[in-house]
């Protein structure tokens, strides 16, 4: 089954580094990236991981978010950087706080002082609508109020999320960088292994009742479309954008999932008339971010899993 890609802008003599490139939306941003004619640099601790990249045209160059001086080396020559790594795992636990804060705070300020030595101004930082005090009475906008990820509120991941995007505009602003951030809600792809790779087993259960919470789910591809649109966009420099999905019922998406691998799943849906929306108006206007179909998504989704997900 060939699923047709939306058209993308021209960026064709660009070189753009990926951080995070063999993670689940790395890829997709890589490959966008590559589709809008850019030369693409993965930043990565291990390409091995990713090596189907190698093979599409992606450059590996190795680096650690620890590592300042091996950050730099990778980004010289590029103009621009997506600064997409982090770690993220749902948990409280109070040993991931620290892990969570070497990867998403220090990894997001050696990223930031290496874009400064190499030279590099333009940078594309990927964050989540976690950042937001979520609310289901009204739409999130970009300037809904935000967690005090100092005080850990949210959890290690949004906290440090939080944190990170808000040291993102603050480097910026001391290294004069051009920066645009985006907002995902609850991403889904290929590889991935925080949702998707949660329901498959659910789906083997005979009957599946499910509380009815909306949720804004978003394709991993349309995130890393959004990403393309920004760089080609100069108007969206110094602008945070929310790039989620529509808002659906977490048991008919369990559904979706259902359907898309050709399986059948019988899902009692439990009425909560509760859930969150956001509000992606400012990027669709400006960056072109759209969002697909939940149906047309997951089955690109399964065609690249049976795949091997490559």
């Amino acid at each position: 089954m060939h699923i047709d890609h939306p058209s993308l802008p021209d960026l064709r003599g660009k070189t753009v580094a990926v951080t995070g490139a063999s993670g689940m939306i790395g890829v997709y941003i890589c490959r966008s990236l590559l589709r809008a004619g850019a030369r693409v640099i993965g930043v990565v601790r291990n390409p091995d991981k990713a090596a189907f990249l190698k093979q599409e045209g992606v450059v590996f160059r190795r680096a650690d978010l620890a590592d300042a001086d091996a950050l730099t080396r990778a980004f010289e020559g590029c103009d621009a950087i997506v600064s997409n790594a982090a770690m993220y795992v749902a948990t409280k636990i109070l040993s991931a706080w620290g892990a969570h804060e070497r990867a998403n705070v220090e990894g997001t300020r050696h990223v930031y002082e290496a874009a400064h030595r190499a030279g590099v101004r333009r940078v594309v930082h990927i964050s989540t609508f976690g950042v937001y005090r979520w609310t289901p009475w009204r739409p999130l906008h970009e300037l809904s109020p935000q967690l005090d990820g100092r005080r850990r509120q949210g959890g290690p991941y949004r906290a440090t999320k939080q944190v990170s995007e808000t040291m993102a505009w603050d480097l910026a602003r001391q290294y004069g960088l051009d920066l645009t951030t985006l907002r995902p809600t609850g991403v889904f792809g290929a590889r991935d292994h925080n949702l998707l790779r949660k329901i498959y087993p659910l789906l083997k259960v005979p009957l599946l009742p499910l509380p009815s919470i909306s949720f804004p789910f978003v394709y991993a591809g349309d995130v890393a479309d959004a990403v393309t649109g920004a760089l080609a966009q100069t108007q969206s420099i110094g602008q945070a954008y929310n790039v989620g999905g529509t808002h659906h019922q977490f048991a008919d998406f369990v559904k979706a999932v259902a359907s898309a691998r050709g399986q059948r799943s019988r899902v009692l849906s439990l009425p909560l008339p509760v859930g969150l929306r956001v509000d992606n108006g400012k990027a669709e206007r400006e960056i072109g971010f759209r969002s697909r179909p939940l149906r047309d998504a997951l089955a690109e989704v399964w065609q690249e899993e049976a795949q091997g997900a490559n």
